[in-house]
């Protein structure tokens, strides 16, 4: 629940002609139409009819000297001047209040006001999407005479839309909510400086040209709305992003963890397999050494192993001197350290030789998992592309947007500046004029310049 204040004026007339007719039009200076009127009602008036209404209110305002005089109220203070008091009630757009809640809502914030026993008249329009009502108040009172003072209105209205959202059950202002518990605090809430747009919209309504603010209202309300457009569209973008980074990461991580997973079991597997060669490795090293052990014990047979360990010492280091490998077979523990050494040498070949297989395999699993991150890669650039061919796309439309809202703004502000125009040019005509004057005809312009002669 909002509810706005509009500076009070002193002309019934141009209240009534923006609250009860459509919005005028460019070039217009006259909007009969009313389709923008839900319903009205008029509240201590003796007629239902708005029109009739807002006259009376006139002559209300009008005598309000001779209703102080009857009601013997002395004739004291300055002469009003502004008797014109309006303000607003806007529920939030997901709200839908029928006529009779509206109804209820404006004559509470009358009564909270003190204006529960003055002229007014509800004014509902259907030309927004949150539903609106307007109060046109008279400040003097029908039966006293006394002009309502009007002291505290914007906090007592705001001391009404909380408690009224409290009764709904749903606080739409926290920031409202906030300054009432300071005020119950005792601690002084400033209500902030007015706008400069506020500020020269108020001075329009107080000149007969109401329909000013809520031009300008409804402008800032499309600008906002394509505001609010943009500002969902990035965030939008930057989670589109944000998922597309992360998917891309995510995939990544698979393809190492796939790679990782594949690299220990090929490398499982090629040690199972070496488990069967290294015990044909062992089992065939043991008859070598039974065999080398059985040949040491006779003469005949030690030449043969002499032969054997020669060959052997050979393979070991083919560029071994033969008169050193010689020397060696002399010794009987020469021959068993060079049988030693050669079948250590051979183990350790078998090692590295299983080493160099895990390498091989882990390679090429390398090399796999490397084209589909480069696969991966090029799909990730395509969709990345792609995204911001879109988000281009998108942003180019709402520039188009914006092109046509500010054209639509400057057609919605030109009869405003027409009439504001005007409205100089005629000040000096127009400065003594008073309420009562909206009653009575206006004179036409005398012809300009003098005749012939």
């Amino acid at each position: 629940m909002t509810p706005v204040e509009t500076k009070t004026g002193r002309s019934f007339k141009g209240a009534a002609a923006y609250y009860l007719h459509d919005k005028l039009e460019d070039g217009q200076s006259v909007n009969a139409g009313t389709a923008r009127i839900a319903w009205t009602e008029n509240l201590n008036l003796a007629t239902t009819d708005p029109e009739r209404g807002w006259r009376m209110m006139t002559h209300t305002a009008i005598a309000q000297a001779q209703l102080k005089a009857a009601a013997g109220v002395k004739a004291t203070g300055r002469k009003l001047t502004a008797p014109v008091y309006a303000y607003s009630l806007a529920w939030h757009p997901e709200e839908k209040p029928d006529r009779a809640e509206q109804l209820k809502a404006a004559k509470e914030t009358l009564k909270s006001l003190g204006l529960d026993a003055h002229q007014a008249i509800v004014i509902s329009h259907n030309d927004t999407p949150h539903p609106h009502v307007h109060v046109l108040v008279n400040r003097v009172n029908p039966e006293t005479g006394v002009a309502a003072p009007l002291k505290n209105s914007r906090l007592k209205l705001s001391e009404w839309a909380l408690h009224y959202e409290r009764a709904q059950g749903l606080i739409r202002s926290p920031q409202r909510e906030a300054n009432h518990e300071r005020r119950a605090q005792g601690q002084a809430v400033e209500a902030g400086r007015v706008e400069r747009s506020a500020y020269e919209a108020g001075l329009k309504t107080s000149n007969d040209n109401l329909g000013a603010e809520f031009v300008k209202t409804d402008q800032k309300q499309k600008d906002a709305q394509l505001y609010a457009i943009g500002r969902q569209m990035e965030a939008s973008h930057g989670r589109q992003r944000d998922e597309l980074n992360r998917t891309y990461g995510r995939m990544q991580e698979r393809i190492d963890a796939s790679a990782l997973q594949r690299k220990t079991g090929r490398a499982a597997e090629i040690q199972d397999f070496a488990r069967v060669r290294w015990r044909h490795l062992f089992e065939r090293q043991q008859k070598e050494r039974d065999t080398f052990l059985e040949a040491e014990r006779g003469f005949l047979s030690k030449l043969w192993s002499m032969a054997f360990v020669y060959q052997t010492a050979r393979q070991m280091d083919p560029k071994a001197d033969a008169l050193t490998i010689f020397y060696s077979l002399i010794s009987s523990r020469q021959r068993h350290e060079i049988v030693g050494k050669a079948q250590l040498k051979e183990r350790k070949e078998m090692a590295r030789q299983i080493v160099r297989e895990i390498a091989a395999a882990h390679k090429k699993i390398d090399v796999e998992a490397g084209r589909d991150r480069t696969k991966l890669r090029a799909e990730f650039l395509a969709r990345s592309e792609q995204l911001t061919v879109t988000h281009q796309k998108q942003k180019a439309e709402l520039q188009t947007a914006w092109r046509a809202r500010n054209a639509e703004r400057i057609v919605a502000y030109g009869p405003l500046r027409q009439r504001t125009q005007a409205r100089r040019q005629g000040h000096a005509n127009r400065a003594g004029r008073t309420i009562r004057d909206d009653t009575r005809p206006r004179r036409p312009p005398r012809s300009g310049g003098p005749g012939p002669g």
